[in-house]
Parts: structure tokens; sequence; C-alpha cells
């Protein structure tokens, strides 16, 4: 974990495809980095099992996952959540899903 850097700089944001290695994904998680994970685009049943895996990395780590938006999900550990800034995007977020430009704004990381 990065020292000086809040959760927020901290994260990977990822479009799921099938190229993307899960078990990367595990490891990155298991090693602090907080991950923002699209699955818009990406095959449902595909995407479940993603999503059932790092839940059980999430649980392993003593972490939280909280939905974003409909296919979009953040995986993070609890500490991660400690600073407020994960708690604040979330909320800015949610907040600014009417407005299209933000959730663009957001898609861009991808």
């Amino acid at each position: 974990m990065a020292k000086g850097k809040d959760a927020l700089d901290r994260v990977s944001f990822i479009k799921m495809t099938k190229e993307e290695d899960v078990l990367k994904l595990g490891d990155q998680l298991m090693y602090g980095t907080p991950l923002i994970i699209n699955f818009e685009s990406y095959d449902e049943v595909q995407g479940t099992k993603v999503i059932t895996f790092l839940s059980g990395v999430t649980y392993a780590i003593d972490g939280e996952i909280e939905q974003i938006h409909d296919k979009i999900f953040l995986f993070a550990s609890k500490k991660d959540y400690k600073d407020g800034s994960l708690r604040k995007f979330i909320k800015d977020y949610k907040n600014r899903w009417g407005n299209s430009s933000f959730y663009y704004e957001i898609r861009r990381y991808y």
C-alpha cells in the first residue's frame, strides 16, 4: 500500500474483458489496491463468477463490496474506507448519476 495516498488515488479502474486475469485481480486486492470493476459489456454468467471469486477475496481481507451502479462494483478492504475518499466518491457518483456527463467522466477510466 502506497503511503501518503488516499484510497481513491490507489484505485484500479477496470473494464472487464475476456483477457482480464481474474487471479491477478484477486492478487491486486490482497496487496491493498481497491478495485472498481465495470461489467457492463461482460458476459453476465462469467461476471457472476468473477464477482463470486472476488467476494471471497474481499471476505478474506476483511473488506467490503459496494455496488456503485447496475454493473459497476467497488471491492476494497475496510481499511481503505477509513480515510473517507471511497465513501465520498460513491456518494458523489450516486448523487450525480442523473447527470450523464459524470457517468461518462467515470467511464473514461476504463
